[in-house]
Protein backbone atom coordinates (compact mmCIF):
# COMPACT_ATOMS: atom_id res chain seq x y z
CA UNK A 1 0.00 0.00 0.00
CA UNK A 2 0.99 3.59 -0.26
CA UNK A 3 1.91 5.53 2.07
CA UNK A 4 0.94 8.81 2.13
CA UNK A 5 3.26 11.56 3.35
CA UNK A 6 2.17 15.10 4.40
CA UNK A 7 0.52 17.35 1.63
CA UNK A 8 3.42 18.72 -0.30
CA UNK A 9 4.45 22.50 -0.57
CA UNK A 10 6.89 20.91 -3.17
CA UNK A 11 4.65 21.51 -6.12
CA UNK A 12 5.06 25.15 -7.22
CA UNK A 13 8.09 25.01 -9.58
CA UNK A 14 7.84 21.34 -10.69
CA UNK A 15 5.92 22.10 -13.50
CA UNK A 16 7.74 21.47 -17.02
CA UNK A 17 7.55 24.47 -18.95
CA UNK A 18 9.96 25.96 -22.20
CA UNK A 19 13.01 27.67 -20.66
CA UNK A 20 16.20 30.04 -22.00
CA UNK A 21 19.37 29.18 -21.06
CA UNK A 22 20.79 31.50 -18.55
CA UNK A 23 23.97 33.09 -18.21
CA UNK A 24 25.76 31.63 -15.18
CA UNK A 25 25.44 34.76 -12.54
CA UNK A 26 28.07 35.55 -9.98
CA UNK A 27 25.99 33.72 -7.01
CA UNK A 28 23.64 31.66 -6.50
CA UNK A 29 21.76 31.80 -3.23
CA UNK A 30 19.53 28.90 -1.89
CA UNK A 31 16.20 29.87 -0.18
CA UNK A 32 14.69 27.23 2.46
CA UNK A 33 11.29 26.26 1.37
CA UNK A 34 9.72 23.88 3.36
CA UNK A 35 10.14 20.00 4.14
CA UNK A 36 8.84 16.70 4.42
CA UNK A 37 9.48 13.83 6.62
CA UNK A 38 11.42 11.01 4.81
CA UNK A 39 11.83 7.86 7.05
CA UNK A 40 9.35 5.37 6.26
CA UNK A 41 10.29 2.21 8.00
CA UNK A 42 6.96 0.70 6.79
CA UNK A 43 7.80 0.52 3.51
CA UNK A 44 11.30 -0.01 4.24
CA UNK A 45 12.55 3.16 3.37
CA UNK A 46 15.29 4.22 6.36
CA UNK A 47 18.17 5.07 4.76
CA UNK A 48 17.59 7.58 1.77
CA UNK A 49 20.43 7.74 -0.12
CA UNK A 50 19.62 9.13 -3.85
CA UNK A 51 17.20 11.32 -5.61
CA UNK A 52 15.99 12.26 -9.11
CA UNK A 53 12.83 14.10 -10.55
CA UNK A 54 10.28 13.11 -13.69
CA UNK A 55 11.22 15.50 -16.24
CA UNK A 56 8.15 16.62 -16.25
CA UNK A 57 8.26 17.05 -12.52
CA UNK A 58 5.22 14.41 -11.82
CA UNK A 59 7.26 12.42 -9.16
CA UNK A 60 10.17 11.84 -6.79
CA UNK A 61 12.30 8.56 -7.35
CA UNK A 62 14.31 7.44 -4.21
CA UNK A 63 16.80 5.03 -3.30
CA UNK A 64 17.74 3.97 -0.20
CA UNK A 65 21.19 2.11 0.81
CA UNK A 66 19.39 -0.41 3.40
CA UNK A 67 17.46 -1.87 0.26
CA UNK A 68 17.23 -2.79 -3.38
CA UNK A 69 14.21 -1.26 -3.27
CA UNK A 70 12.95 2.24 -5.52
CA UNK A 71 10.75 4.34 -4.42
CA UNK A 72 8.22 6.34 -5.77
CA UNK A 73 6.93 9.36 -4.66
CA UNK A 74 3.88 11.11 -6.38
CA UNK A 75 3.84 15.04 -6.72
CA UNK A 76 0.09 15.62 -6.88
CA UNK A 77 -0.98 12.94 -4.09
CA UNK A 78 1.91 12.93 -1.61
CA UNK A 79 1.63 9.03 -1.81
CA UNK A 80 5.07 7.26 -1.33
CA UNK A 81 5.43 3.78 -2.08
CA UNK A 82 7.64 1.00 -3.37
CA UNK A 83 8.10 0.91 -6.69
CA UNK A 84 10.22 -1.97 -8.00
CA UNK A 85 12.93 -4.44 -5.66
CA UNK A 86 15.48 -5.03 -8.06
CA UNK A 87 16.62 -8.22 -6.17
CA UNK A 88 19.07 -9.56 -3.72
CA UNK A 89 21.93 -9.01 -6.13
CA UNK A 90 21.51 -5.88 -5.71
CA UNK A 91 23.80 -3.42 -2.86
CA UNK A 92 23.94 -0.14 -1.68
CA UNK A 93 22.06 1.96 -4.10
CA UNK A 94 23.27 5.13 -3.78
CA UNK A 95 22.23 7.50 -6.72
CA UNK A 96 19.18 7.48 -9.23
CA UNK A 97 18.67 8.79 -12.69
CA UNK A 98 15.83 9.09 -15.08
CA UNK A 99 17.18 8.51 -18.60
CA UNK A 100 17.12 10.83 -21.41
CA UNK A 101 13.37 10.54 -22.92
CA UNK A 102 12.17 9.51 -19.19
CA UNK A 103 11.62 5.87 -20.40
CA UNK A 104 14.36 4.52 -18.17
CA UNK A 105 15.84 4.44 -14.68
CA UNK A 106 19.35 3.97 -13.51
CA UNK A 107 20.84 3.61 -10.19
CA UNK A 108 24.06 3.37 -8.96
CA UNK A 109 25.05 0.82 -6.68
CA UNK A 110 28.19 0.85 -4.62
CA UNK A 111 29.41 -2.08 -3.22
CA UNK A 112 29.43 -3.75 -7.29
CA UNK A 113 30.67 -0.63 -9.06
CA UNK A 114 27.71 -0.78 -11.26
CA UNK A 115 25.11 1.18 -13.27
CA UNK A 116 21.34 -1.14 -13.04
CA UNK A 117 19.16 0.38 -16.11
CA UNK A 118 15.65 -0.70 -16.43
CA UNK A 119 12.36 0.06 -18.14
CA UNK A 120 10.24 2.11 -15.85
CA UNK A 121 7.24 0.69 -17.94
CA UNK A 122 8.38 -2.78 -17.47
CA UNK A 123 10.98 -2.65 -14.69
CA UNK A 124 12.12 -6.67 -14.82
CA UNK A 125 13.84 -5.92 -18.12
CA UNK A 126 16.83 -4.41 -16.43
CA UNK A 127 20.37 -4.64 -17.58
CA UNK A 128 23.34 -3.97 -15.07
CA UNK A 129 26.33 -2.35 -16.65
CA UNK A 130 29.85 -2.95 -14.14
CA UNK A 131 31.69 0.11 -14.37
CA UNK A 132 34.82 -1.28 -13.15
CA UNK A 133 34.83 -3.82 -16.20
CA UNK A 134 34.82 -1.20 -18.56
CA UNK A 135 37.59 0.56 -20.90
CA UNK A 136 38.77 3.24 -18.13
CA UNK A 137 41.52 5.73 -18.04
CA UNK A 138 44.43 3.53 -15.65
CA UNK A 139 44.81 6.73 -13.58
CA UNK A 140 41.18 5.90 -11.77
CA UNK A 141 40.28 2.32 -12.81
CA UNK A 142 42.40 1.45 -9.32
CA UNK A 143 39.54 3.88 -7.26
CA UNK A 144 36.81 2.31 -8.79
CA UNK A 145 36.11 -0.86 -7.12
CA UNK A 146 36.53 1.52 -3.59
CA UNK A 147 33.40 0.36 -1.64
CA UNK A 148 33.77 2.20 1.26
CA UNK A 149 34.05 5.99 -1.10
CA UNK A 150 32.84 4.36 -4.58
CA UNK A 151 30.42 5.74 -6.76
CA UNK A 152 27.92 7.86 -5.28
CA UNK A 153 24.94 9.21 -7.33
CA UNK A 154 24.05 9.31 -10.91
CA UNK A 155 22.33 12.19 -13.37
CA UNK A 156 21.58 12.66 -17.26
CA UNK A 157 22.20 15.56 -19.62
CA UNK A 158 19.03 15.80 -21.33
CA UNK A 159 20.29 17.35 -23.86
CA UNK A 160 23.15 15.63 -25.00
CA UNK A 161 22.44 12.18 -22.71
CA UNK A 162 26.04 11.90 -21.39
CA UNK A 163 25.58 10.41 -18.26
CA UNK A 164 27.16 11.55 -15.19
CA UNK A 165 28.91 9.51 -12.11
CA UNK A 166 30.63 10.63 -9.11
CA UNK A 167 32.90 8.58 -6.62
CA UNK A 168 32.79 9.79 -2.80
CA UNK A 169 36.26 10.41 -1.83
CA UNK A 170 40.22 9.22 -2.10
CA UNK A 171 39.48 11.14 -4.35
CA UNK A 172 36.02 12.25 -5.19
CA UNK A 173 35.96 12.10 -8.81
CA UNK A 174 33.43 13.32 -11.79
CA UNK A 175 32.94 10.65 -14.33
CA UNK A 176 31.49 11.48 -17.42
CA UNK A 177 30.39 8.53 -19.65
CA UNK A 178 28.54 7.99 -23.00
CA UNK A 179 24.91 7.47 -22.74
CA UNK A 180 24.98 3.61 -23.41
CA UNK A 181 27.41 3.49 -20.24
CA UNK A 182 29.76 1.74 -22.78
CA UNK A 183 32.59 4.12 -21.88
CA UNK A 184 34.47 6.83 -19.88
CA UNK A 185 34.85 9.92 -21.97
CA UNK A 186 36.43 12.12 -18.87
CA UNK A 187 37.43 12.68 -15.52
CA UNK A 188 37.63 15.37 -13.50
CA UNK A 189 39.06 15.16 -9.77
CA UNK A 190 36.89 17.10 -7.74
CA UNK A 191 38.93 17.26 -4.70
CA UNK A 192 41.07 19.48 -6.62
CA UNK A 193 37.95 21.76 -7.08
CA UNK A 194 35.48 21.60 -4.16
CA UNK A 195 36.62 23.54 -0.98
CA UNK A 196 37.96 22.17 1.85
CA UNK A 197 38.15 19.07 -0.21
CA UNK A 198 34.60 17.74 0.76
CA UNK A 199 33.61 14.07 0.25
CA UNK A 200 30.53 14.18 -3.06
CA UNK A 201 27.54 12.44 -2.39
CA UNK A 202 24.77 13.29 -4.90
CA UNK A 203 25.00 15.45 -7.88
CA UNK A 204 22.03 16.36 -10.51
CA UNK A 205 22.31 18.46 -13.83
CA UNK A 206 21.23 21.68 -14.32
CA UNK A 207 20.97 22.78 -18.81
CA UNK A 208 19.35 26.50 -17.95
CA UNK A 209 23.37 27.23 -16.25
CA UNK A 210 25.13 24.51 -17.91
CA UNK A 211 26.41 22.97 -14.73
CA UNK A 212 25.87 20.79 -11.96
CA UNK A 213 24.87 20.80 -8.53
CA UNK A 214 27.16 18.39 -5.98
CA UNK A 215 25.90 18.17 -2.61
CA UNK A 216 28.58 17.18 0.25
CA UNK A 217 27.86 15.00 3.43
CA UNK A 218 30.81 15.82 5.11
CA UNK A 219 30.06 19.77 4.21
CA UNK A 220 26.79 20.25 4.99
CA UNK A 221 26.47 22.16 1.64
CA UNK A 222 25.96 21.92 -2.22
CA UNK A 223 27.90 23.11 -4.55
CA UNK A 224 27.52 24.63 -8.48
CA UNK A 225 30.19 23.47 -10.83
CA UNK A 226 29.99 25.42 -13.77
CA UNK A 227 31.00 23.21 -17.32
CA UNK A 228 32.92 25.31 -19.13
CA UNK A 229 34.90 26.90 -15.74
CA UNK A 230 36.50 26.65 -12.95
CA UNK A 231 34.22 28.44 -10.56
CA UNK A 232 32.22 26.70 -7.96
CA UNK A 233 29.69 28.55 -6.32
CA UNK A 234 29.00 26.73 -2.64
CA UNK A 235 25.97 27.36 -0.33
CA UNK A 236 25.59 25.97 3.33
CA UNK A 237 22.72 23.57 3.72
CA UNK A 238 20.17 24.27 6.39
CA UNK A 239 16.45 24.01 7.36
CA UNK A 240 14.39 25.50 9.81
CA UNK A 241 11.86 23.60 12.14
CA UNK A 242 9.04 26.48 13.73
CA UNK A 243 11.93 29.37 14.57
CA UNK A 244 15.11 27.21 14.74
CA UNK A 245 17.55 27.01 12.26
CA UNK A 246 19.30 23.46 11.85
CA UNK A 247 22.18 22.52 9.62
CA UNK A 248 21.12 19.76 7.47
CA UNK A 249 23.42 16.28 8.37
CA UNK A 250 23.97 13.94 5.95
CA UNK A 251 23.19 15.19 2.69
CA UNK A 252 22.62 12.31 0.24
CA UNK A 253 20.90 13.48 -2.70
CA UNK A 254 20.03 16.54 -4.80
CA UNK A 255 17.67 17.27 -7.59
CA UNK A 256 16.39 20.23 -9.77
CA UNK A 257 12.75 21.11 -10.68
CA UNK A 258 12.29 21.34 -14.60
CA UNK A 259 12.12 25.22 -14.49
CA UNK A 260 15.11 25.70 -12.79
CA UNK A 261 13.90 27.97 -9.89
CA UNK A 262 14.00 24.97 -7.42
CA UNK A 263 16.43 22.43 -5.61
CA UNK A 264 15.45 19.57 -3.58
CA UNK A 265 17.75 17.88 -1.20
CA UNK A 266 17.12 14.16 0.91
CA UNK A 267 19.34 13.29 3.75
CA UNK A 268 19.98 9.94 5.44
CA UNK A 269 19.78 11.13 9.34
CA UNK A 270 17.80 7.83 10.57
CA UNK A 271 13.90 9.03 11.61
CA UNK A 272 15.32 12.61 11.18
CA UNK A 273 15.65 11.98 7.46
CA UNK A 274 13.67 14.72 5.39
CA UNK A 275 13.26 15.92 1.98
CA UNK A 276 13.70 19.61 1.54
CA UNK A 277 13.19 22.21 -1.01
CA UNK A 278 15.33 25.13 -1.43
CA UNK A 279 14.37 28.60 -3.75
CA UNK A 280 16.85 29.29 -5.95
CA UNK A 281 17.85 33.00 -6.23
Amino acid sequence: MPKRVLALALASGLAASPVAALELELELELEYVSHLKLYQPEIDLTEPSGLALDPDGGAFWIVSDNTPTVFRLDIASGDLSAFHNLGPQVKDLEGVAVAAGSEKLLVVSERTASVVAFSISHPHDAATIDIGDLPVFKSIAKHLRDTDNGLEGITVDPETSSVFLIKEDKPSLLIEMTPELDRVVKTRDLSKVLPHKEDVSGLAFDSRRNGLWIVSDTGKSVHFLANDSKEVISNELTWRDGDRTHHLDNAEGVALSPDGTSLFILNDDGVHSLLVQYSIK
